[in-house]
């Protein structure tokens, strides 16, 4: 799964658009989009999902990509690490739909089908949908730029679905055929072509012309990990960025964020500190 910036391709050809590489390109080609009366940006942030989808895309360029780690070992606080990505967040929202938080994820994709907007902040994932109201459009992706250093900025990438057989499972073999057929080189492929993924396979695919702008950022590693993924779910983060949002207090976000984040990985933490209070002592 990647989240990244889609693009409208074909009314970037028919304006000259570049695709940007740092923030403050990204920020004028916002601009530029609005001064040829186009909207940037869709965002439907009524489903608090997508709120993360933006979010992500900015944490893997601006945050550590340990930044969980890092706090959980006491040597930094999402206050100072987060502040620049909630601040662009902030920003993002005036290039968007008015009243972002009343438009849902189906409603976005369908705008954007519709040709509402140049860009939508989501992923490849949701290009199916997109298509099923307009199949003919010619989409793109860019990564988010958000650092102005462009050597900063990295692809968002996670894993979002893997196959497994558990231990007590009763019938392996088959589970086990079943496997192999799923993974044959063609089945993968034509996986890849209805879902616009990225094969965890290491063998040679076909990408959709969706992830063009991203084959670089593949071929190189240039990727790193979600960092959604290690938030707890008792967090709620994708409801506490739109409460954000909403609100526009920075301060209050943040500091609500480390205060959570202490609360429910109290556990992780106390475990951090045992251990390496252990191999102080070895």
């Amino acid at each position: 799964m990647l989240d990244h910036y889609i693009y409208n391709r074909k009314m970037f050809k028919e304006h000259g658009w570049e695709i940007p590489e740092t923030w403050d390109e990204f920020i004028d080609l916002c601009d530029e989009i609005e001064k040829a009366g186009i909207q940037p940006l869709y965002f439907g942030f009524k489903d608090v999902w997508t709120c993360l989808a933006p979010w992500n895309a900015l944490a893997v360029d601006l945050a550590p990509a340990d930044v969980c780690q890092q706090v959980n070992r006491g040597e930094t606080t999402f206050t100072d690490e987060y502040r620049e990505i909630a601040e662009k967040m902030q920003t993002l929202l005036s290039y968007g739909e008015e009243g972002p938080f009343a438009y849902d994820y189906n409603n976005a994709c369908t705008a954007f089908a519709n040709g509402e907007s140049a860009m939508f902040t989501i992923g490849s994932y949701a290009v199916p949908q997109i298509k099923s109201v307009n199949p003919d459009m010619d989409i793109d992706s860019f990564v988010m730029p958000g650092s102005n250093d462009k050597d900063e900025n990295y692809l968002n990438s996670g894993v979002d679905l893997q196959f497994c057989v558990t231990s007590s499972c009763e019938n392996k073999e088959a589970a086990y055929e079943v496997l192999d057929f799923l993974l044959e080189h063609d089945n993968v492929q034509m996986y890849l072509d209805d879902q616009n993924a990225v094969p965890c396979v290491d063998e040679k695919f076909e990408l959709a012309s969706i992830l063009d702008g991203m084959k670089t950022y593949i071929e190189e590693g240039k990727m790193h990990d979600y960092q959604d993924h290690y938030y707890p779910s008792e967090m709620a983060v994708d409801a506490q960025i739109q409460t954000f949002l909403l609100k526009g207090d920075v301060d209050a976000f943040l500091e609500k964020f480390d205060s959570d984040w202490a609360r429910y990985n109290r556990d992780i933490i106390q475990k951090v500190k045992d251990y390496e209070a252990g191999q102080g002592q070895s």
